[in-house]
């Protein structure tokens, strides 16, 4: 899949999925990371299969369950639409990594961790990895939806530009 191929995976996703909905969303992300697991720059990429904790979410894989929702009030986890909207996006996205429409950059977290950053900037969407060897770990995706969230991946992409 091209970059430029990429739109929304269900016309008219709500808020509040439908079982049949939370299914296909699954059905894209078993496809490209249980079924067919790939490498990403010559490691693993590795994803969290145990069962959620979250509430509503527990048939399904931690990993996946962390793309399709974010955090809400007082941290509770709630489905993203536009998030979860995406998630075929994300194998592609790393798939093409190096092509100029992916923003690449690195910041270090407060446990001092290092992750990468790969921005689809013109569809404002970010992937963020990292790197546990011997393999890659998905951490997170999710569509950049506001002026304040690209603020705050653009200072983090400063920052970067800045040390290299």
């Amino acid at each position: 899949m091209e970059l430029f191929g990429l739109d929304d995976l269900i016309y008219g996703l709500g808020i509040d999925p439908t079982n049949d909905q939370l299914d296909t969303l699954f059905f894209e992300f078993e496809r490209d990371f249980i079924v067919s697991p790939f490498t990403f720059k010559g490691y693993q990429v590795k994803i969290a299969l145990d069962f959620s904790t979250v509430d509503g979410f527990e048939d399904y894989p931690e990993t996946f369950v962390h793309l399709i929702t974010r955090k809400g009030k007082r941290n509770v986890r709630v489905f993203d639409r536009h998030r979860a909207n995406k998630i075929h996006w994300i194998r592609c996205i790393l798939e093409h990594h190096d092509d100029e429409e992916i923003t690449y950059f690195e910041y270090p977290e407060e446990d001092e961790t290092i992750r990468e950053y790969y921005w689809y900037k013109d569809a404002d969407f970010l992937v963020i990895m990292e790197r546990i060897t011997p393999d890659y770990i998905i951490v997170t995706s999710f569509h950049v939806d506001d002026a304040r969230n690209r603020r705050y991946f653009e200072q983090k992409e400063a920052w970067y530009r800045n040390q290299i």
